[in-house]
Order: structure tokens, then C-alpha cells, then sequence
């Protein structure tokens, strides 16, 4: 009923809340900057800024009114009363005239708001509110609130696709629509471990992370997809036996994962069930897990290590304040971002960027992996910096794990 980083009421506290009050007025409060600024400031910024919006807002909301989080850049308002437009309008001029301090650093942060009835729950109301998403993020650029009530027609067209896709997502969950692919990361001499890619499918249609993922985050479903992925490649290395317990795989676990107080204790059950030894799996998780402050975040990842499973940082180099934290970080592998691979062969400041990665990396005895290789020159220069795997199209693309 709770989300572990905010503290605020989350989606299914939304629709138990619906059910035991009578008034039925929901606004969707979009921050229209916070995922560039968060991609700069870290998680945690993200998760200060909503605190510090609900705490401002408090005053401003009568009894029985409640704020809701939504992963994203987003909360939700159960609002009564007469005039929402008005109310709603007064609260976005109050948080356009403020600014936002983390770290001593005003952040200037843009608002818009959308509003409407609810009418029903479940899908109904899954479909209403990605429709007061997209209203949302259009009045931003006004700074005017809009209601649903008078721009039906106009929304109606923009989320189709989206509603559509959620439908498509849930319905390749629930029938085990996963299709996984493998990509190898390998050494100079050959030797290395596969990194689990996933396809949904759809009703014969594919659906590719770009379409799928955004969706998983949005509507709280990235505990059943990572429990599925993993169990998934447990049934395949289950009946594909090694006789010994070398790591073969590395598989992602999407942030909101790792926030669940049992995340750890779940993929523990599975290979328990399996009888799977965590030493053939890599978990990776992304920069801002890793170094958030989270304590149930990084209670599981602690949990994980415990059992035996090594700890791959994804994307490393993206967030900031990384050397300094990499001082203090409990893992064992880092994945270079591939912005740094791409033009590594003609921008200097590239290749002095992984080398220091990599320097700093050996004195904390962590592995490192770089992303995207696709030319020889990049694989010559990577290996001369002291990246210890690579992985890119030039040493392989993804091939389904069946083959």
C-alpha cells in the first residue's frame, strides 16, 4: 500500500481509497522536468522533490484528500468539493513560484495538472489515468489546468496506443508471453557469460523493451516481470545442467524491483526451487540503485550478495559523484555506460574516462565490462585501457536463448 522510497499511499492504495469514499475527482500533478533534472541530481532528488511537493501541498487539501505516487514524474490528487479546476489551478501557481532545495542547490521545478470523474475501476480506471497522464504533461506547457470532462475527444486519441500497449503487456504476462535472448560478454580469449535480453509476445505480435518497459514502470508491474524472467531461464538452466557452477547469465532487475521488502527472499525461493546455484547468475542493477540510500534497496541487494550471487552495476558513468562513490560500493562487476564507447576511438576525454573507471575499479578488485563495441578499434583501445569484457554487436548479437 506504500512506496518504500516516498513514503506515500501508491497505486493500490488509490483504488482501495476509491472504494471506501463517494466522491470520485482525481488529478494527475506532472513534474515536466524532474526526469531530466533526476537524471543529473540521482534518484534520490526524485524522491525529495515528491516528498517535499506533498509536504507543501498539506495545507492546501481538506479532510479525507489524499496525495498518491506514481512511479515517474507524477502524483496523484483524490481532491472533493466544488470548482477542482480552480483549486487545482491555485495549488500548480504555488508550486511554479517556488523553487526546490536539495543540497543547498534551488532546483526550479515546472508543474501542470489535469483532472477528472472516475468512473469505474480496474481497467476503467487504469485507462483514465493514462489519459490524465498525457493532459498533464500538455498543460505544462500553459501552465493552465485541464479537465478530461471538456478534452474527452483530444485525449482519447493520444492514450489509444498507450491503453492498448498496457493490454498487450499484461495479457503476454499472464499467458507467459516471454521470449528471452542471450548476448555474450566475453574476455580477449573468448571465455565469458551471456546477459539476458527479454522480448514480449503478444497475440503473435513482438513487443521490444523501448515499447514494453516504460509500461511495466508505470503501472507497478516490474516485480511479476523480473519474477518471470528469472523463473524463465531457471526452467531452461534446469534442464540444460553444468557440471560445474560457473556464472553463465547475468540478468537485469528493474529498480522498483529492489524496493519490494521481499524482492531478495523471492529470487532466493526461486532457484532454492530450481535448485540453481546463484554462482551461475549475474544479477545486475542499475547505477542509481546501487548507490541509493534507500535502506530496503540496499537491505536486498546485501541479501543477495549473502547468498552468493555476484552484483553487476549497469550503466556506470551516467549519474555523478561516481568516483567518490565507487570508493564505498559493495559489488563486483561495473558496466561501462556505452556513451563513453561509441566515439571512444576519436574523443580523447572518452578513453581518459574509462581508464579511470578502470583504475579506480582494480584497486577495488571489480571487474569491468564495457557496452556497445562494434568496431575492432573500439575492442583494441578498450582492452589497452584494462576493461576485462566486452559486449557489443562485434562480439555478438542477441540470439534467442533457445539456439
Amino acid at each position: 500500500m506504500t512506496d518504500p522510497l516516498t513514503g506515500l499511499a501508491n497505486l493500490r492504495a488509490l483504488e482501495l481509497h476509491l472504494a471506501k469514499h463517494d466522491y470520485n475527482i482525481v488529478c494527475c500533478l506532472h513534474l515536466n522536468n524532474l526526469e531530466f533534472l533526476s537524471r543529473h541530481y540521482g534518484m534520490m532528488m526524485r524522491v525529495h522533490c515528491k516528498r517535499t511537493i506533498t509536504r507543501e501541498l498539506q495545507p492546501m487539501m481538506l479532510k479525507n484528500e489524499k496525495l498518491f505516487q506514481l512511479p515517474g514524474s507524477e502524483l496523484l490528487l483524490v481532491l472533493k468539493g466544488q470548482d477542482p479546476t480552480a483549486r487545482l489551478q491555485q495549488m500548480v501557481n504555488f508550486l511554479n513560484g517556488r523553487k526546490i532545495l536539495w543540497h543547498s542547490t534551488a532546483i526550479d521545478m515546472e508543474f501542470g495538472a489535469s483532472w477528472g470523474r472516475i468512473e469505474g475501476s480496474g481497467e476503467s480506471l487504469h485507462h483514465m489515468l493514462g489519459q490524465l497522464s498525457w493532459l498533464s504533461e500538455q498543460a505544462c506547457k500553459t501552465q493552465h489546468v485541464m479537465a478530461l470532462t471538456t478534452s474527452l475527444d483530444a485525449v482519447s486519441d493520444q492514450t489509444t496506443e498507450r491503453v492498448l500497449l498496457l493490454h498487450k503487456v499484461k495479457l503476454a504476462l499472464e499467458e507467459g508471453g516471454l521470449k528471452l535472448y542471450a548476448q555474450p560478454i566475453q574476455k580477449a580469449d573468448g571465455s565469458g557469460y551471456h546477459e539476458i535480453l527479454t522480448r514480449l509476445i503478444s497475440n503473435g505480435e513482438i513487443l521490444t523493451p523501448d515499447q514494453f518497459i516504460p509500461i511495466i514502470a508505470q503501472f507497478n508491474l516490474s516485480v511479476r516481470f523480473d519474477m518471470q524472467v528469472v523463473e524463465t531461464l531457471l526452467q531452461w538452466l534446469q534442464t540444460h545442467p553444468m557440471p560445474s557452477p560457473l556464472v553463465r547469465f547475468s540478468v537485469n532487475l528493474m529498480p522498483m524491483t529492489l524496493m519490494q521488502k521481499n524482492a531478495a527472499q523471492q529470487l532466493m525461493a526461486l532457484f532454492q526451487r530450481y535448485c540453481v546455484s546463484p554462482c551461475s547468475v549475474i544479477i545486475e542493477i542499475t547505477e542509481e540503485q546501487a548507490f541509493s540510500h534507500a535502506e530496503i534497496s540496499l537491505h536486498n541487494i546485501q541479501q543477495l550478495q549473502d547468498y552468493g550471487f555476484l552484483i553487476a552495476i549497469d550503466d556506470f558513468g551516467t549519474g555523478y559523484a561516481n568516483f567518490e562513490r565507487l570508493k564505498r560500493l559493495n559489488a563486483d562487476i561495473v558496466k561501462i555506460d556505452g556513451c563513453f564507447v561509441k566515439e571512444i576511438a576519436r574523443e580523447s576525454m572518452d578513453a581518459m574516462i574509462v581508464k579511470a573507471i578502470c583504475s579506480m575499479a582494480k584497486a577495488k578488485s571489480l571487474a569491468v565490462i564495457a557496452e556497445y563495441v562494434e568496431t575492432e578499434e573500439q575492442r583494441a583501445i578498450l582492452l589497452d585501457l584494462g576493461v576485462d569484457y566486452l559486449q557489443g554487436y562485434l562480439i555478438g548479437r542477441p540470439q534467442p536463448l533457445a539456439d
